[in-house]
């Protein structure tokens, strides 16, 4: 164990080696998972669209052609969800940089308040 140690911290361009071909090989099996799911989940997609073809085929263009207007406003509305909720972020963070301001100013008007009634 200790010659193995020493050869590491002899030659750190082996350890750096060693640990890419680690990296590799867990990147691997786990991407290796992935692509087998990714291909089990295309096939079973594309059985069930050959099977809805064959149950129906005058009708699929229409089908198609709304599937994919519906895909379209549904993503127009998704952009403008997210533009609104953009600006309304941007609007909170302004807000967000004017309270210590504000804040400030509400403890200054407070302490003279409180400094005016003490004299009298």
């Amino acid at each position: 164990m200790e010659s193995v140690s020493s050869y590491f911290s002899a030659n750190p361009a082996a350890v750096t080696l060693l640990t890419i071909f680690v990296v590799i090989m867990i990147l691997f099996f786990i991407l290796k998972k992935f692509i087998k799911l990714t291909i089990v989940l295309l096939f079973i997609i594309l059985l069930a669209g050959g099977i809805y073809l064959f149950k129906d085929p005058a009708s699929m263009p229409d089908k198609i052609k709304q599937s994919v207007e519906t895909l379209k406003s549904g993503g127009e509305q998704i952009a403008d969800k997210f533009s609104n909720f953009l600006d309304d972020t941007k609007n909170l963070a302004g807000k967000v940089k004017e309270t210590p301001g504000d804040l400030n100013e509400m403890l200054k008007t407070a302490d003279k308040d409180a400094q005016k009634s003490v004299k009298k």
